[in-house]
């Protein structure tokens, strides 16, 4: 079928979906990847908003899918992979439902979740038979074995229940039986597994994407090419998958599935278990937990300054927890040798390994033993972690993924200063083809960029208070429908406190979850909400519920947060200035993004402030402004306030 055909005024997509628009640009998308599948080309693709991106490359991606040629073999498989949930919702329940209803009939497709999104009926059985629930889950676990009798998914967002309760019922890669279950006739998982084999388009995500290629392509069903979309996202999730973690709530959610304070897990179900053995086990399993407490209180006090903190040498706690756990270890792997039931031994053998992966995490870390990693530790509530992240994924990701299978990476945000020299260097993608579209919006029309003349120094001292004058200043004009994008937590917090304004709405980021957030703030005109870098990208609130972004600052990254820092050593050490090669042009794409928010529609209208003097005073930046759409500009308020006259005027007397 001709592309041209497809997406003409007339088309059969024109015809089945109410209000579609031809666009030249998402032609040329279509064109463009379908030549890269028939040639097995890898593709840098960046789709400006309102391209229509999914769908153009959805099309082509299915043509070549379902036809291909007879000497190729039968019809092949792809993965679609996204960021953002949002995004994975779209492709599964609007997208290609739309495609296989109008166009593609037989086309098959399945929304892929890591294993631990679906319940364990076998593991919801042992909660019920052992007791292994606290007291005031008793409810929960009712309304749980209702829920397992009505689900067709058994997936976690169709099930409310507490996440300690969900960790005790979900499915867990070394803990499952696979055939050998009871249960698995009936297995939630097993039956996802099965709808996948069955498709021909896998839809994802980066992070399950990325599991899937560290487990050594076990996760998913082989597949013949990949489609990354919101790809600006992929060297730090693939740089999170490929190194190594160990956290306090790992160990405790480890030794509590072994035996907890309250007298639960495997040790006390087992009833062939003697006095002796058990309490050999079980007080190893103590002193475990007593020394992972010395040890991450010893993590706490490092990371009393700091809620993130670089490890430059090894040897910066003493370890005496390691060896525990490996004692732990073999303990569990003796048990499991006198074990005359195969489920039991299963687990147990589970439970041991998973010992002896913590323990040798931990002493890969603190010896520091790997080379081209950083090494950080981090507080995040009550939560402690030590990581190890490697530095540079380029050469990974070409030999590992790129290598193996073409490739095509979109997103409204690739290029940095009309090139794509940025992603192509970070992903390892030497031997790519490009595409550069630009939106189809009409930007001089639509929006305004307000860059205040009077705006302090990010790096002066009465920066603060600057910015939330300026954000109380502009709200006194738009009195809501405007988001508020930060760089700073700490910031977001403090202007919170000192915006309050009669008659509105201010929400924040934290104060619920992020989707209810959004529907709050769409339901009331008069609302603003403030949130930081998980509100820049993914959001989407088309027509006048949104007319108004505010961005505090340039999106730099913080250039002491260790992998940033270790990443830009890396380049000073080649001979790169990492503030020109690195950190500018990450901060163009993550301000691309947050531009973005804006203009969703043909009808939309705003304007989007910049509260950062540095675009007018800074060499640099003349780079970020080039990168935006050509709007038309403006440093005085009173340009504002008029662009809010005339777009509600326009409301008012459409022409």
């Amino acid at each position: 079928m001709q592309h041209r055909h497809l997406f003409s005024e007339n088309g059969p997509i024109s015809k089945a979906l109410n209000g579609y628009e031809s666009r030249p640009e998402q032609l040329k998308m279509a064109e463009a990847i379908a030549h890269a599948l028939r040639n097995k080309e890898h593709l840098i693709v960046e789709a400006g908003t309102g391209v229509g991106k999914s769908l153009a490359y959805l099309v082509p991606l299915i043509e070549w899918l379902l036809h291909s040629d007879n000497s190729e073999g039968p019809s092949k498989r792809a993965v679609v992979s996204t960021y953002t949930k949002t995004l994975q919702r779209q492709l599964v329940e609007k997208d290609l439902p739309f495609l296989r209803d109008n166009i593609f009939e037989g086309l098959r497709f399945a929304l892929c979740l890591g294993g631990e999104n679906y319940l364990c009926l076998r593991r919801l059985e042992l909660v019920k038979t052992h007791g292994l629930f606290d007291t005031d889950e008793t409810a929960e676990v009712d309304y749980l074995f209702g829920c397992a009798r009505k689900t067709s998914t058994g997936i976690r967002t169709d099930i409310d229940i507490s996440n300690s309760l969900w960790q005790k019922v979900c499915r867990e890669s070394d803990l499952c039986y696979g055939r050998e279950c009871k249960k698995y006739d009936a297995c939630f998982y097993q039956k996802a597994k099965a709808v996948e084999r069955r498709s021909h388009i896998l839809v994802t995500n980066h992070h399950l994407f990325f599991a899937n290629v560290a487990s050594g392509w076990n996760v998913l069903p082989v597949f013949d090419c990949a489609v990354f979309d919101e790809a600006h996202e992929l060297e730090d999730v693939a740089a999170d998958y490929l190194g190594l973690e160990v956290s306090n709530f790992k160990l405790r959610h480890l030794l509590d599935s072994i035996i907890s304070p309250q007298g639960r897990g495997l040790l006390l179900r087992l009833k062939w278990l003697s006095q002796e053995k058990l309490s050999e086990t079980s007080g190893i399993a103590s002193i475990v937990r007593m020394r992972g407490e010395t040890f991450f209180n010893g993590l706490l006090e490092m990371l009393q300054d700091s809620s993130r903190l670089r490890i430059r040498e090894g040897g910066f706690l003493k370890d005496e927890l390691s060896d525990a756990l490996i004692d732990l270890r073999d303990s569990l792997k003796r048990l499991a040798d006198y074990s005359g039931d195969e489920d039991e031994k299963k687990e147990i053998e589970a439970l041991s390994l998973r010992c002896g992966a913590i323990a040798l995490s931990l002493r890969s870390i603190l010896e520091q033993g790997l080379d081209g990693h950083v090494y950080w530790a981090e507080r995040e509530g009550k939560r402690l972690r030590l990581v190890a992240t490697p530095i540079e994924i380029a050469s990974v990701l070409k030999n590992g993924v790129f290598d193996a299978i073409p490739s095509i990476l979109t997103s409204a945000t690739l290029s940095t200063k009309g090139d794509f020299d940025y992603i192509k260097e970070r992903l390892g993608l030497s031997d790519v083809r490009t595409l550069l579209l630009r939106s189809s919006f009409d930007y001089k029309e639509q929006a305004l960029i307000y860059v205040p003349g009077d705006i302090n120094d990010p790096k002066t001292e009465g920066y603060e208070d600057s910015v939330i004058g300026h954000i109380r200043n502009i709200l006194e004009i738009t009195m809501g429908r405007t988001l508020v994008l930060f760089t700073s937590y700490s910031l977001l917090e403090r202007a919170y406190d000192r915006i309050k304004m009669p008659g509105l709405k201010i929400l924040k980021q934290g104060d619920s979850e992020s989707y209810r957030l959004i529907q709050e703030f769409r339901g009331n005109r008069h609302s603003v909400l403030l949130g930081t870098y998980t509100f820049w990208q993914g959001i989407d609130i088309p027509g006048d519920d949104l007319q108004c972004v505010i961005i505090t600052k340039l999106p730099f990254s913080v250039p002491d947060e260790p992998v940033t820092e270790a990443r830009m050593e890396t380049l000073e050490r080649s001979g790169k200035n990492p503030f020109y090669h690195y950190q500018i042009p990450q901060a163009i794409i993550l301000l691309k993004q947050g531009f973005g928010r804006l203009i969703r529609t043909k009808t939309d209208r705003g304007v989007v402030a910049i509260l950062d003097s540095r675009l007018r005073t800074k060499g640099y930046g003349v780079q970020f402004l080039k990168s935006l759409p050509e709007c038309k500009m403006t440093s005085s308020l009173n340009d504002v306030e008029r662009f809010f006259e005339d777009s509600r005027k326009d409301m008012i007397h459409p022409c």
